[in-house]
């Protein structure tokens, strides 16, 4: 009513109330904000027009608000009450934006468009409505509840299914029954359908997860395309001079001005509605206080419905009054809704910017939040379970032949938290290892790479000849260096070569086999590497992202097929035959486009981007993934295959147990075939790369289990982020203060064996073992 007597619009009584209904806020079902704009602003407005604009104005949007609540861990209560308000304004609204709109429509004075409502009509209409639609909600929820109760195969994965769809399909069902069948309100049938399914349907889901998951993806999606194009048909708008008659814009300064007085009535009347009630919402339910009702009141965002709702008004405008002879009222009609449509994207733009940006700093100075410091104690509690863990991961890691060499130095260059670790930490970790693995299967960890950095004697230091000069470093990097060029081309040229020998078939179509059971345990073979493949992801062993993934999973499809026609086991060659099509080049230039994305993105020095390098990288992480999920594969399949009570295979799963170790063969020759110092380098960043993989998973877990918000989360995940990307742009051969083989040794042997505290009493020995292997790799003095 304000817009109806204070706004120079000439709108309709209704308009305007159907206005209000739209961008009002908690309570506005009481026609309060339509009669303070009747009292505060009488210029030319009809009454019919005032009721429409009131109607647009009252559902309010609790999306932002709730991210920002999860965010900051605000209290639950808070967020039921921000949530359960916008159902009610959401319905409410629709149901006088029914009302009004129709008495609006009928003044366009076209037979068959609007209908005249009295006071009468209007009651029962809006019961009809409300209660009219709430019963029919509440029959389809019943209903839905009594489908979901008997999909009751729990281990089906197709029953979960189709429980997401009989959720789908009771809303929209619901909502076209109501709407247009009953000509009752279909948001309020909607709205008591969820109620009733999340009331006593919730416990029959047999994948809550799934469901969860598609109703927030549908909100998004449904969301996003809504402000799309709410913005363009808003921007449009406000820009667009056809509805004034060549007059100027439709949005003149002086309804800017207008716009921002509205946005401060509207806080104000919303205060004051909510604080009216606030001795009734005290004392009722799970109660409220006055900090919380005041943060209610300035955190009603207005968005979707109302956004919805203008545009429907807008277009239904525009459609029925192209019907009108008269071109001047046709303009006026269309005029008032495109004008009305600007005030409600224009307050949903300043609520959005003004009162979403600024809820975080009220909900802290509010005292709604944990308090700074208190939550800076948890945090750090949690950072430091995740050291702890990913410092286990770690010793598990060593425990593989192919990590045995990779030196600590490398993890504390890039891994900083690993510089805060301490002898005593680790060698918690490496019991905690031991405690927490079957003896059967326990393997002792190779730490020979790791004491000698870890290990400081309290009474005596190690003498200046066990210390690395300062310049050593530089020395063995300048030295390396000289060789890297030539060494890397023939690592080059060795794959090439590799490339062009296997550009002939992959497979021999023309051979066949008889032997059925061999082929079906291929097959079945085929199909846990895929699974091994998949749970490598899941543990940042194997980059989800990219080609390489692609190449692998392509190559198990090769695999597949070839097994069911009898031919053995291949898919390294079917890896290599795939990655070396379209697959390489395209890698490179994700490779190179991610490099340059990166190096802006962040700011980094630039760096040259080393083709030879990338190529080398590539095929050493494609072979240390394959190895590592051939290995598992093997032992699953042996311990699903084997006899009970026996350790004994039958002759075709020993086959196929002969094929897969022959496919690792060739992995172990290509890695054999490059250059030792760049493998050393790829071995250790690939280890890197899967301890903060796996601390990131550390602290997704914290979140979905509910103990640190997203925004925490997001904080420790983009942090580590930042690790990653130093770790895939390093091309050091060695890294700062990294120890010769013969200081560690010697370090080694003065550590007294009461220090090892048992847990890794081969040490000394496995060292020997390993200084073989590194003197195969012409490793320089000391």
């Amino acid at each position: 009513l304000m817009l109806y007597y204070f706004f120079p619009y000439g709108w309709s009584f209704d308009l305007c109330m159907t206005f209000g209904s739209i961008l009002s806020g908690k309570y506005t079902r009481r026609p309060l904000f339509p009669s303070i704009r009747c009292i505060c602003f009488p210029l030319i407005l009809t009454i019919i027009l005032s009721l429409l604009s009131s109607g647009l104005h009252e559902a309010t949007d609790p999306v932002a608000v709730a991210v920002l609540l999860n965010e900051l861990g605000a209290p639950p209560r808070l967020k039921m009450h921000i949530s359960g308000e916008s159902l009610m304004n959401d319905g409410s609204a629709v149901v006088f934006y029914t009302i009004f709109s129709s008495r609006f429509f009928y003044e366009f004075g076209l037979d068959g468009i609007g209908e005249e409502i009295g006071w009468g009509k209007g009651f029962a209409l809006f019961f009809r409505l409300a209660f009219g639609g709430a019963a029919i909600g509440l029959a389809f929820g019943i209903g839905t509840v009594f489908i979901l109760f008997h999909l009751d195969r729990r281990l089906s994965g197709e029953d979960s299914v189709i429980q997401v769809v009989t959720t789908i399909s009771a809303a929209y069902l619901s909502f076209f029954t109501s709407e247009i069948l009953a000509h009752c309100s279909g948001i309020i049938a909607v709205l008591f359908c969820g109620v009733t399914v999340k009331a006593f349907g919730e416990t029959l889901l047999n994948n809550l997860q799934l469901t969860h998951h598609f109703w927030e993806i549908t909100e998004h999606l449904l969301n996003a395309l809504l402000f799309a194009l709410g913005g363009s048909v808003w921007g449009e708008i406000i820009g667009d001079q056809t509805y004034t008659e060549g007059q100027g814009r439709l949005f003149a300064r002086q309804d800017w001005g207008y716009l921002a007085l509205l946005y401060v009535l509207l806080m104000v009347i919303r205060m004051f509605l909510i604080y009216s009630f606030y001795p009734i919402t005290k004392r009722i339910g799970i109660g409220t206080n006055w900090k919380e009702s005041l943060f209610a009141a300035y955190g009603g965002l207005r968005g979707a419905v109302g956004i919805a709702l203008a545009l429907s008004l807008h277009a239904e405008t525009i459609h029925f009054t192209s019907s009108i002879p008269n071109e001047s009222a046709q303009m006026s009609f269309r005029t008032s809704t495109a004008k009305v449509f600007g005030f409600t994207g224009g307050i949903a733009f300043l609520t959005l910017f003004i009162n979403a940006t600024t809820c975080g700093p009220l909900l802290i100075k509010l005292g709604l939040v944990t308090p700074t410091e208190t939550r800076k104690k948890v945090l750090e509690n949690y950072r430091q379970h995740m050291i702890q863990f990913t410092l286990v991961e770690y010793v598990k890691l060593m425990t593989e032949d192919r990590f045995q060499t990779v030196d600590f130095m490398v993890m504390k260059e890039h891994i900083p938290f690993f510089n805060e670790i301490t002898y005593d930490k680790f060698m918690i970790a490496v019991q905690k290892y031991k405690d927490i693995t079957p003896s059967k299967g326990y393997l002792e960890p190779s730490i020979e790479h790791v004491i000698p950095y870890l290990y400081e004697p309290e009474t005596s230091h190690p003498s200046n000849d066990e210390k690395v000069s300062p310049g050593l470093n530089e020395t063995i990097t300048d030295r390396r260096s000289i060789l890297k060029s030539s060494t890397r081309r023939d690592s080059v040229a060795n794959i090439r070569k590799n490339r062009r020998r296997r550009v002939a078939t992959v497979y021999d179509l023309n051979e066949v086999f008889d032997e059925k059971e061999v082929r079906e345990e291929r097959m079945i073979f085929v199909h846990i590497l895929r699974a091994t493949y998949h749970r490598l992801i899941e543990h940042g062993e194997l980059d989800s992202r990219g080609f390489m993934p692609y190449s692998m999973f392509r190559s198990l499809d090769f695999a597949s097929d070839a097994a069911s026609k009898g031919m053995p086991l291949n898919d390294w060659d079917a890896m290599q035959a795939v990655s070396n099509s379209w697959v390489r080049p395209a890698e490179k230039l994700l490779h190179r486009l991610f490099h340059w994305k990166e190096v802006f993105k962040r700011k980094h020095k630039f760096r040259t981007f080393d083709i030879d390098f990338m190529e080398i990288f590539v095929q050493v992480r494609q072979a240390l993934v394959f190895t590592r999920a051939h290995e598992s594969a093997q032992n699953i399949f042996k311990r699903e295959f084997v006899s009970v009570g026996s350790d004994a295979l039958t002759a075709a799963e020993k086959n196929v147990l002969d094929e897969s170790k022959m496919q690792m063969v060739n992995a172990d020759k290509l890695l054999n075939s490059l250059d030792k110092d760049d493998v050393q380098v790829i071995k250790s960043h690939y280890v890197c790369q899967m301890l903060l993989n796996k601390s990131a998973y550390y602290f997704e877990k914290l979140a979905r289990r509910g103990l640190i918000t997203e925004r925490e989360a997001g904080q420790f995940l983009e942090e580590i982020e930042e690790y990653i990307f130093d770790v895939l742009e390093c091309r050091e051969i060695s890294h700062k203060h990294e120890m010769s083989l013969d200081a560690k040794k010697k370090m080694i042997s003065s550590i007294p064996s009461y220090m090892l505290r048992g847990s890794v009493n081969n040490t000394k020995e496995r060292a020997q073992v390993v200084a073989a292997d590194v003197d195969t790799a012409q490793p320089l003095p000391v």
